[in-house]
């Protein structure tokens, strides 16, 4: 070991790791950890001090109080109740005594809105509606930073209906929010229709139920509150504002200071909104609010701009939205989003059928996107947000299907048995992991707009379902009746086991993304379903655990279904390709084979590919897809074109011959299912940022700073996860310990995956 604890090399690591030596795999790590986190942590306070010394900064004081419950629990007076002072109390009293009880006046959406409140400060006051066909889009809102939220639930409702409301909002909050357990209150409203006594031992009951249930996900407080929330001067309501100063001051008394530009924008938003667009649409693309910031800033940079609007949009200021074929766009008043656009579009009344259920054949076409929003000028914009949310999509631009209306259920008729012989099903499940997780409200209607966008076919949607057809393949995506699981399932009349393969992946991965958008805290388990119960179209769906498929496939191959009294054979569940050299070693393959060019001059000039061929295969855009495209295209070249591939590569580059025609032994071959492979889903998700890991393996020697970038190149947070676990899969057994140890250091609960 070097002076200073820095070692010239990395052999006495690897053979540390080898050898079982955890001691000096211990002390390895903490040499190279320090170093790294002495390096990031001086080039983050760099950074940082740079963006304050170029806008300066100001301390932020302000945090978002999030109201939940449902219809008539009394968010909407609570909200006004808060932010009354003294003589408004008094006027409010006066008036109540006088006047027959308010009819109930229903939020329409998400109504936001900034005050101060006494005692407590400035604050950002979300009330988000209970009605369900508002919560699809309460997720697109639920994951910021700096936020109390209160639920609300009306004491005068039986026990079990209370139990039931808090634990759906408490579920929901979790599922949105993953990596931190946010500040709750629990609020027992209409006080004054139930005794002191029954009241609040009620309240007590359900306080103590939902603190064990979510003592590790949520900060529950402990304090009971019982109130009518008309009323404002009373012991409930002082607790109530002195708990929420409390949070807040111990919420903002670590926040660093926010960029002064941040301030500065915050004090134009009201004016821009009368005059750089239409009050009825408060909304700036990107140039246009360029132009405007240049107004406070002439020389602001548009990189620190971005940062700074991005700081605004997590404190609720603005919403801000990156749409990939424009330009960024700046909602400057969230409360006209929240209320006056996706509570008039999701509302049905708007947008009458002539049938009870609605379908997904019933459009709303632009017209009647017109008459609803007739004061939008901008109906264009309006739409462009509408999409940018994945709230609706569009085959044509005149006609639109909005997921979150649908009301019909999935008709039996539409996945019938089949007479075909050679019909072959295959399925997962994904289920929810325990009775605190759930799939927030607007993750189905987000996976059926994906599916739209991503299919090459027209799929079929139904409230609680999906059906795609891709070649000669079905498939169909179903949620359970209490929501907590997601069944996919694959068949093909000529059975086509490697094009239910794909489109099984496919499904999968649309759920595994839209689950991390906007369901991230969710916990999810992996299951396989039963072939013989999906080929008799039982009504429920049947599975197996990974643990039972592993284990009978080291102990025969078969596995009994307990539930329903029979015997599968594992291969019969797994929709897994037949082996062959070009698929044996593909992960292998795809990161050897980095530069194609020469294999596929030869390639064409030995009658294997045509100049088409190869052209389509040169216009994939990073290296392993160019190599994927070349080992899928030779694979349909049948069998007499891989001696000919091999001898190419042979001549080419010898060390990727050696590969493709290599056998791996048993115990690599174990050991890649066990570390990566069979908890694959779950590390996906769990992966979501990789660049301490890619930090960690390249100083290690694990991994290129080409394979890195690459690595970093891909678009969404599961991609990259999934190109790390490829490129580490190619690594050889000493990388993959290398890996499982970085893993324990930087993502423990990750790690623990692959124990």
């Amino acid at each position: 070991m070097a002076e200073g604890g820095e070692e010239m090399g990395l052999g006495w690591f690897y053979r540390a790791l080898r050898e079982g030596d955890r001691r000096n795999v211990r002390r390895g790590l903490d040499i190279i950890t320090a170093a790294m986190n002495r390096e990031k942590k001086v080039m983050q306070e760099k950074l940082y001090h740079e963006l304050l010394q170029k806008s300066g900064g100001v301390k932020a004081d302000r945090c978002k109080v999030f109201l939940f419950g449902e219809a008539k629990t009394g968010k909407s007076t609570l909200k006004i109740s808060l932010k009354r002072g003294p003589v408004s109390a008094v006027l409010r009293r006066l008036s109540d005594s006088s006047s027959a009880e308010e009819p109930h006046d229903p939020t329409p959406g998400v109504d936001v809105g900034t005050f101060d409140i006494p005692g407590v400060g400035e604050v950002s006051v979300w009330d988000f509606a209970g009605q369900s066909e508002y919560a699809v889009t309460h997720s697109m809102f639920m994951d910021a930073e700096n936020t109390i939220s209160i639920v609300l639930y009306n004491i005068m409702d039986d026990i079990k209906g209370q139990e039931q409301q808090v634990h759906w909002w408490l579920c929901f909050i979790k599922s949105c929010n993953p990596n931190r357990r946010p500040n709750v209150i629990l609020v027992a409203s209409h006080a004054d229709k139930v005794s002191l006594n029954t009241g609040t031992r009620q309240a007590v009951q359900l306080l103590q139920l939902m603190t064990s249930e979510f003592k590790d996900q949520l900060r529950i407080s402990d304090e009971v509150f019982l109130m009518n929330c008309k009323e404002t001067r009373t012991p409930e309501m002082d607790r109530l504002k002195k708990l929420l100063a409390t949070l807040k001051n111990a919420m903002l008394e670590h926040q660093r200071q926010m960029p002064k530009l941040c301030a500065k924008i915050t004090k134009r938003l009201s004016t821009w909104c009368q005059t750089k667009c239409s009050p009825k649409c408060p909304v700036l693309r990107w140039p246009d609010y360029l132009d405007a910031v240049k107004e406070i800033d002439p020389h602001v940079d548009e990189k620190f701009l971005l940062k700074s609007t991005r700081f605004l949009d997590h404190l609720g200021e603005v919403i801000f939205t990156c749409p990939t074929a424009s330009d960024p766009i700046i909602v400057l008043k969230p409360n006209w989003l929240c209320t006056d656009v996706i509570g008039p579009m999701m509302a049905p009344v708007n947008f009458p059928i002539p049938r009870l259920e609605r379908t997904s054949e019933d459009y709303v076409t632009r017209e009647e996107i017109q008459r609803v929003f007739q004061d939008v000028a901008d109906v264009d914009l309006l739409i462009t947000l509408l999409q940018e949310f994945q709230l609706c999509h569009s085959y044509d631009g005149q006609t639109f299907i909005f997921p979150g209306l649908l009301t019909q259920t999935m008709p039996n008729h539409v996945w019938q048995p089949t007479s075909e012989p050679k019909v072959i099903y295959f399925g997962k499940q994904v289920q929810c992991a325990d009775t605190t997780d759930m799939f927030s409200s607007g993750f189905f209607p987000r996976v059926q707009t994906r599916l739209m966008r991503e299919q090459e076919n027209r799929p079929l949607l139904w409230r609680d379902g999906a059906k795609c057809v891709d070649r000669n393949v079905e498939g169909l995506i179903k949620l359970s009746p209490d929501g907590r699981a997601v069944n996919i399932c694959v068949r093909s009349a000529q059975g086509d086991k490697v094009q239910c393969g794909k489109m099984l992946q496919q499904l999968e991965n649309t759920i595994a993304d839209v689950l991390d958008e906007c369901s991230p805290g969710t916990g999810t388990e992996e299951k396989v379903l039963s072939a013989r119960a999906l080929k008799e179209h039982r009504e429920e769906f049947f599975s197996y655990g990974k643990e039972e498929i592993i284990k009978a496939a080291a102990e025969g191959g078969t596995i009994v279904q307990s539930s329903l009294g029979f015997t599968e054979h594992v291969n019969d569940l797994l929709c897994i390709e037949v082996e062959t050299p070009l698929t044996r070693n593909r992960p292998e393959l795809v990161q050897a084979l980095r530069h194609v060019e020469p294999i596929l001059d030869h390639l064409q000039a030995r009658g294997i590919l045509t100049v088409e061929e190869c052209d389509v295969i040169r216009t994939n855009t990073t290296p392993q897809d160019r190599a994927r495209a070349l080992l899928d295209a030779v694979g349909m070249k049948g069998e007499d074109a891989l001696p000919v591939f091999q001898s190419v590569l042979r001549e080419v580059d010898p060390r990727a011959a050696d590969m493709l025609m290599a056998t791996p032994r048993a115990d690599e071959l174990q050991d890649r299912t066990d570390q990566l492979s069979r908890h694959r889903p779950e590390l996906v998700q769990a992966l979501r940022h990789v660049e301490p890991l890619l930090d960690h393996l390249q100083a290690m020697e694990v991994l290129s700073t080409e394979e890195c970038d690459v690595i970093r190149a891909h678009t969404t947070p599961q991609d990259r996860a999934r190109a790390l676990l490829d490129t580490v899969g190619t690594k050889g057994e000493d990388a993959r310990q290398v890996f499982k140890v970085v893993l324990e250091e930087v993502n423990p609960e990750a790690a623990e995956m692959l124990q």
